[in-house]
């Protein structure tokens, strides 16, 4: 017979081990596009609502300020964000996705709708829309957890 606790860390386990194993996934279609999957996240973000402030990034990807402007000083580097001060509070720094970023934000989405497509094989809409009920469950679980 099985115990709640042994349950428990079944549970861990596998949410560990899944995480694992897509963050893996995640970082091999990446390294196709030379990307690092943070500095992905963050085009793929900035590229939705152009013209962000870093603090919105940042509030956005759930990571503290300093870690999107380290990502942000090697982006424009490599063409793919511009940054420009706001026009009307020049404390703000606004970020801009260039051409050359919304080209490798489409390639990006493109690897993630075949990463998508290979995970959630054989699995129903219907199955698909409890998954992200559930998964935003414990997104929203965690966020309030200390």
């Amino acid at each position: 017979m099985t115990t709640e606790t042994e349950i428990q860390i079944h549970d861990a386990q596998l949410l560990a081990q899944f995480s694992q194993m897509y963050r893996t996934a995640v970082d091999a279609f990446m390294d196709r596009l030379d990307m690092h999957r943070g500095q992905a996240l963050l085009l793929c973000t900035v590229a939705k609502r152009d013209g962000m402030t870093q603090s919105e990034i940042a509030e956005q990807l759930s990571v503290q300020g300093a870690t999107i402007t380290n990502m942000l000083q090697r982006m424009p580097r490599r063409g793919l964000v511009l940054r420009r001060r706001d026009p009307d509070d020049n404390r703000l720094v606004r970020v801009y996705v260039t051409d050359e970023g919304r080209n490798k934000e489409h390639a990006i989405d493109l690897q993630l709708r075949t990463l998508e497509q290979t995970v959630l094989k054989g699995i129903g809409e219907q199955d698909r829309q409890v998954l992200r009920q559930l998964v935003w469950q414990m997104i929203d679980n965690m966020s309030g957890a200390s």
